[in-house]
């Protein structure tokens, strides 16, 4: 009887453990992880760690039933995160975190769509709960009342340690790591920024603990020394670093100092052949809602294709969802900052400045600033920021007069309607900088609505679903407003003095990918293709390009910035000149992903494909451009949340101030002197 009574707590955790280890096994394989890894060796230490030592600490309660109550309703929690983690990367495109409570709140608009996303493989996470639930039930009556002596406890708490501890070792033995692997597991335990990552490698479960003691006990790693960058010296971009030297000298705190000595060693690009092409012209930037390279079909998306007889077009232009797709996507489009990953970046931080924006470089160079939004506050405070950008006049829907119910998830307004509207007010002073972000193309399209229905006939001979006609129907309203703006343009006389630039927030992913994939002529099963999206700089007197390097949102501003001929340190910007002779030709997802002309590097499993086995890469230049790109969000989402170009501002601005009372007590001493 005593044997026994030492093995019963051994055997529930050993029972705990399998259906735990069960439940992120199955996720694994949903998820299309690999099961042959050490990571999977890793979660199951971590499985047996807290199984076990939840059973310890269970083996204390007097009653047996509390204890199976605790351990059903744990394995119920484990379940229904893992499961909405699976769910959420589906609809979202990433997993969420504490800090990305944006996008949960925003799901409740849509919650039907949401639940039926849900392929029919992810209620397999379920079996495990389902299968221990029944275990607890046919449990034997004997075992239910049995005691637990002291051995079994210590074994249980020597094995808890045991785990803990193979688990740790699995952090920092080198042959456990991946070279290749885009941030270190040690330093992604820490600071779980990239969540993608850090489920595959630690398991769903944990990254849920470390991300909540992420967002409330946050670790500070240590700051990296950048190096001077040499190439910087004898260019011909003038810019003066004087008072910015002064400020690193002076500059005590370390964060602060980090950023700023990470972008004095980002290189200067040079001006090229493109630099001041439309300088003094107009710009209009329109980011698109959830338009795909679908709008390039003639037949349906005549003004698109107009712009593309008169344009330079990326065929190659990815837009990566974020944690706030449209937000964080216009964000970047704006600042040519990456958004930080695990939280819906403008809502968080929507007081901070950015002298180095779009609004304020076309500003210092006499343009007049103003932003315009079909829909109104519901889901981004963006009469906030965009002012804090530099805009000097933001409009929404309500401004603008237009007539619609943010509550009514279903029905958008008019993307011709605010065209109309906003293009009487931006056109009033020149030289102008706009941006526009439509709406009508928003998801849902599995139910009627006005535009959803607007042209659903016209595509009634095709054999599209339902969802696909409702689509294509509010992307075409989209396209007429593009016609609407070159006519307006026109009657004003101002088409030729205005440059207009395109781009979708991302894919239309209220679409099944099924459904996406009947839409476009390319293949999207992997999940970097799908997130193609268009990309086009147009103006009336051009002659149509079509660029095939690779290209994404982040090099928007740069670009535009180098055409225009403004005054702007490149450092500044995570993105680059698309005209730049250095150019990289690369795209990098929201995990760190990144595909070029050469090779796809996919970050969740570490794993590079190369497009011709002829040309490769060395593990060392795999890992220079992995660091580049982690230093980039690392950078951004420090300099986010310390405010840092506000705080660069200020000083800057403090410092010449007190140079120019300094050189004015000099003149007046001179003077004296002469008197």
């Amino acid at each position: 009887m005593k044997k026994y009574k030492n093995s019963v707590l051994i055997l529930e955790s050993i029972f705990l453990t399998f259906f735990f280890f069960g439940i992120e096994l199955i996720f694994r394989v949903v998820e299309n992880f690999s099961i042959f890894d050490f990571a999977t060796l890793r979660i199951f230490f971590s499985c047996a760690f807290i199984s076990i030592l939840l059973e310890f600490f269970l083996s204390f309660l007097r009653k047996q039933k509390t204890r199976i109550i605790i351990q059903e309703i744990f394995l119920f929690l484990v379940t229904i995160y893992a499961f909405a983690q699976a769910g959420f990367k589906n609809f979202l495109g990433l997993y969420v975190s504490v800090g990305t409570s944006g996008q949960v709140s925003a799901v409740k608009s849509y919650i039907v769509n949401f639940l039926t996303s849900f392929p029919i493989e992810y209620y397999l996470i379920w079996i495990p709960f389902i299968l221990y639930s029944i275990f607890v039930f046919l449990k034997k009556k004997g075992i239910k009342k049995a005691k637990f002596t002291w051995t079994s406890r210590l074994f249980t708490f020597l094995a808890s340690l045991f785990f803990f501890f193979g688990y740790l070792f699995t952090l920092i033995l080198p042959f456990m790591q991946n070279k290749l692997q885009l941030i270190p597991n040690k330093t992604l335990f820490l600071v779980p920024t990239n969540s993608s990552i850090a489920v595959n490698q630690f398991g769903v479960s944990i990254y849920g603990l470390i991300d909540v003691r992420h967002n409330f006990f946050p670790i500070e790693l240590p700051s990296e020394d950048f190096e001077k960058n040499n190439q910087n010296e004898n260019q011909l971009r003038e810019i003066d670093d004087s008072l910015w030297l002064q400020i690193i000298k002076s500059e005590k705190n370390s964060s602060k100092n980090t950023l700023n000595r990470y972008f004095q060693s980002r290189v200067i690009t040079q001006p090229n052949d493109y630099t001041g092409y439309f300088e003094g012209k107009n710009v209009i930037v329109i980011m698109m809602e959830s338009i795909n390279n679908v709008i390039e079909n003639k037949e349906y998306f005549p003004n698109f294709s107009k712009m593309l007889e008169h344009g330079w077009y990326w065929e190659n232009n990815y837009s990566p969802r974020n944690a706030c797709a449209t937000g964080d996507n216009e964000f970047s489009g704006m600042t040519s900052l990456y958004p930080i990953n695990t939280s819906c970046t403008v809502n968080i931080t929507p007081d901070n400045t950015y002298f180095t924006s779009i609004f304020n470089q076309f500003k210092n160079k006499g343009y007049y600033a103003s932003s315009y939004h079909d829909l109104d506050s519901a889901y981004y405070p963006r009469e906030i920021f965009h002012k804090n950008m530099g805009s000097e006049a933001y409009y929404d829907g309500h401004d603008l007069g237009l007539d619609f119910d943010s509550s009514n998830y279903l029905e958008w307004p008019s993307d011709v309607e605010f065209i109309e509207l906003a293009s009487e007010i931006f056109t009033k002073n020149t030289p102008f900088v706009s941006w526009l972000t439509t709406v009508t193309a928003h998801q849902p399209y599995d139910e009627s609505s006005i535009y959803g229905d607007y042209y659903y006939d016209l595509f009634e001979d095709t054999d599209y679903p339902d969802t696909l006609k409702r689509y294509l129907s509010k992307a075409k309203i989209t396209d007429d407003a593009l016609g609407k703006l070159m006519n307006l343009l026109e009657e004003k006389d101002m088409l030729s003095d205005t440059v207009i630039v395109l781009y979708g927030d991302h894919y239309p992913y209220g679409l099944s990918n099924k459904d996406v994939a009947l839409s476009v002529d390319y293949d999207i099963e992997d999940f970097f293709e799908i997130e193609r999206t268009p990309f086009l700089i147009y103006n009336s007197e051009l002659e149509p390009k079509i660029y095939k390097e690779k290209t994404f949102y982040m090099n928007i501003l740069p670009t535009i910035a180098n055409l225009f001929d403004l005054d702007y340190d490149p450092r500044f910007y995570m993105g680059e000149d698309l005209f730049d002779p250095n150019f990289s030709s690369r795209v990098v997802f929201q995990d760190g992903s990144w595909e070029d002309n050469i090779a796809r590097y996919n970050a969740i499993d570490s794993s590079i494909t190369y497009f011709d086995e002829e040309i490769t890469y060395t593990i060392e230049e795999i890992q220079k451009i992995n660091k580049d790109i982690y230093n980039k969000k690392a950078m951004s989402k420090l300099a986010i949340e310390t405010n840092y170009f506000e705080y660069l501002e200020k000083k800057k601005e403090e410092l010449q101030k007190e140079r120019i009372e300094e050189n004015e007590q000099i003149n007046d001493r001179g003077i004296s002197t002469q008197e």
